[in-house]
């Protein structure tokens, strides 16, 4: 097959979680080409004209989706239907996967819809029941971003007044979560629903003053301390066995949600009643080598050449 990796252009000054992306594709096109397809990288633009120009041009038969950085997560669904528009064949979370994930309110709004668990919300200043709000522990979360971008131990706080959670939405395009302080878990899924053993984050050795949080810093930044001490674990004790039987349930309604298509993880935090809440899915999540979807692959038994070769055959 001759596959198309469409993926972004990414400048001198990207940040560490863009400049993952080049990880990624450098990862990709070599698994493919072991995997004996031709391979080739093309840019994605807002310019869709011209980019359905390019794909059409090549000839390939698979289009492999690695755009990550778009303006906003609310745009990300562009590149399947772009893709399906011109009759190419696309890797990954469709359209509609994509679009429904995209604005992480509209994705909470969804779950609640359906009746499963997240933490109660603030999406604007005019919610009518803003004081359920005060004094409780929230964190600061933008509405359509990935990667933890705008993530840190200081996004979580409490309001003590209306007039606090009002001036909330003057920090731009965000909304509040209640926090739910205990664990957290990922949980992979392969493109047809196949889910893959959870995983656990543990905060190791954190002190009573620094907040539990899988921020930017524990993501990226390698010589912070919550990068170093927020470690990824598959192994749990025989008590943990019907928590992680609910997680697993509820990771595959909230991917039949969601459109259930390609491949995704589900974020979950448990708080320490043993009360899971769904914190988002996030639809092609990384897959650079040393990722968390990579590893719940690996636990699984598969090697790296498999997941893409799976990944491109359920596309």
């Amino acid at each position: 097959m001759h596959i198309m990796i469409l993926t972004d252009p990414v400048g001198e000054q990207a940040t560490k979680d863009e400049s993952d992306t080049l990880i990624q594709v450098a990862a990709v096109r070599r698994a493919l080409r072991r995997l004996g397809h031709s391979v080739e990288v093309a840019y994605f633009s807002l310019n869709l004209i011209q980019v359905a120009r390019r794909i059409k041009s090549s000839g390939c038969d698979l289009v492999f989706n690695l755009v990550e950085n778009l303006a906003s997560s609310r745009l990300l669904h562009l590149v399947p239907l772009l893709c399906q528009s011109i009759g190419v064949r696309c890797s990954g979370g469709g359209s509609t996967t994509l679009s429904l994930s995209g604005d992480k309110v509209e994705a909470k709004r969804l779950l609640t819809l359906k009746r499963l668990p997240t933490a109660p919300w603030i999406e604007d200043s005019g919610q009518k029941n803003l004081k359920e709000f005060l004094h409780v522990k929230m964190i600061i979360k933008p509405r359509a971003e990935e990667a933890s971008v705008g993530i840190t131990e200081a996004s979580v706080r409490s309001f003590a007044t209306i007039r606090e959670i009002k001036g909330l939405f003057e920090e731009g395009d965000v909304f509040a979560e209640e926090y739910i302080d205990g664990r957290e878990f990922n949980l992979s899924i392969l493109p047809g629903g196949i889910v893959l053993p959870p995983a656990e984050m543990l905060f190791v050795d954190y002190p009573p003053n620094r907040t539990r949080v899988v921020g930017y810093e524990a993501k990226w930044e390698e010589d912070s301390f919550a990068y170093q001490h927020t470690k990824r674990t598959f192994s749990f004790p025989e008590k943990d066995a019907l928590l992680l039987k609910a997680l697993t349930d509820l990771a595959k309604e909230t991917y039949t949600l969601f459109g259930a298509s390609g491949y995704a993880r589900v974020d979950f935090r448990v708080n320490k009643a043993g009360e899971p809440f769904i914190l988002e899915l996030n639809s092609n999540p990384c897959i650079a080598p040393d990722s968390g979807f990579v590893a719940a692959a690996a636990e699984a038994g598969y090697s790296y050449e498999r997941l893409i070769e799976t990944l491109i055959t359920e596309a």
